[in-house]
């Protein structure tokens, strides 16, 4: 099959969408497809091919991004790039501008990914509507991650007929446990992962880190990086908060490995699902989230992989992350109890075959 992805980017853009992405770009082409993704340049225009196992192919297709408003680029030559003549489009919402150019250029069945509805966007959620609509109308099937992304959703309320939940899953062969932790884990250190933004929530888990001796590494880049560096000297923490900036993709299971435990404490909706959640359970991680409403409460099991706790809540997050930290048996039966989760729900081939399953079905 010739598959053909829209995407804002592609990394080494650091994005929760565009993670997604090329986890099923590559995936897929390493499955014998072909595969094109077309989005956005961070810098110059360019087409790689990435190299994959077996017969398949990926290129990646990026073009020059004239300017971003409202977090959306805008990139005339997409209109160019989608002739690419493809047996399914694949598009990932919200997007507003790829949605424009498959309803302009591309005359393949069209498979939508609904990552979320539009929500920071509010000014501009009347005039992309009707788009979203077009589209939703167009394609032939809707996929979510999640039950719980059909609940929280207005833009699905008209086409439930046409979702599908197909969870994401991510390489469990290169996320994986250690054989043994370092030294006992006399003082464990936990990790969050992910971009320093205000709806992850840091600045709530530096206060619960504040009088405690919990000990956090901080993986990731962002607009709030030197706010929340402020905060943690403020708060007199240095000491036990360390800012560990980007971390390179190949780097990342180490990281996991080296942790004790895993946080994640998103105080909106805009975390939709956190693929970082799978990756660090795949890791023998036991995970600290929140009461979020959205796919993050599906992907642990509260109570057996982990623990949930109130949203923005400094106090219970403390004592959540204190309890997992103080006893290595917790952990220890929790990050099982996370592997197994991930082998059994969220693995690449799960989500690879699920989606190869989709293109065939809507390719008749």
């Amino acid at each position: 099959m010739k598959i053909l992805h829209i995407s804002k980017y592609y990394p080494p853009f650091k994005g929760g969408l565009e993670h997604v992405v090329s986890i099923l770009a590559e995936g897929v082409a390493r499955q014998g497809d072909d595969v094109r993704v077309i989005c956005s340049a961070e810098d110059e225009a360019r087409v790689d091919e990435i190299p994959v196992e077996g017969d398949g192919r990926l290129v990646i297709d990026r073009r020059k991004n004239l300017a971003t408003v409202w977090s959306q680029p805008i990139t005339p030559g997409l209109f160019a790039a989608a002739g690419w003549t493809a047996d399914v489009v694949h598009l990932h919402h919200p997007n507003p501008l790829a949605d424009l150019v498959a309803l302009a250029r591309c005359k393949a069945p069209i498979v939508v990914t609904h990552h979320s509805d539009v929500r920071r966007q509010k000014i501009a959620r009347p005039f992309y509507m009707p788009v979203i609509n077009a589209v939703l109308r167009r394609a032939a099937r809707i996929l979510v991650p999640t039950e719980s992304h059909i609940d929280v959703s207005d833009e699905l309320d008209s086409f439930r007929s046409k979702v599908q939940v197909v969870p994401f899953g991510v390489d469990h062969r290169s996320f994986f446990p250690p054989s043994e932790k370092n030294g006992g884990a006399d003082e464990p250190e936990g990790l969050f992962v992910g971009r320093l933004v205000g709806y992850k929530g840091l600045d709530v888990l530096l206060d619960a880190v504040a009088g405690s001796d919990l000990k956090i590494a901080i993986a990731g880049e962002g607009p709030l990086r030197e706010s929340l560096e402020n905060q943690r000297n403020v708060l007199g923490i240095e000491k036990q908060v360390r800012f560990l900036g980007g971390v390179a993709a190949g780097d990342l299971p180490d990281l996991y490995r080296a942790a004790d435990y895993f946080v994640l404490p998103s105080v909106t909706e805009a975390e939709m699902f956190g693929v970082v959640l799978v990756e660090a359970m795949a890791s023998g991680l036991p995970v600290v989230y929140t009461d979020l409403e959205t796919g993050v409460k599906e992907v642990p099991e509260a109570g057996i992989t982990g623990l949930r706790v109130p949203r923005s809540d400094p106090k219970a997050l403390r004592e959540a992350l204190t309890r997992i930290a103080s006893d290595r048996s917790v952990r220890s039966k929790m990050g099982s109890a996370a592997r197994k989760r991930v082998e059994d729900l969220f693995t690449l081939e799960r989500t690879v075959e699920s989606h190869r399953a989709v293109y065939q079905d809507v390719c008749g």
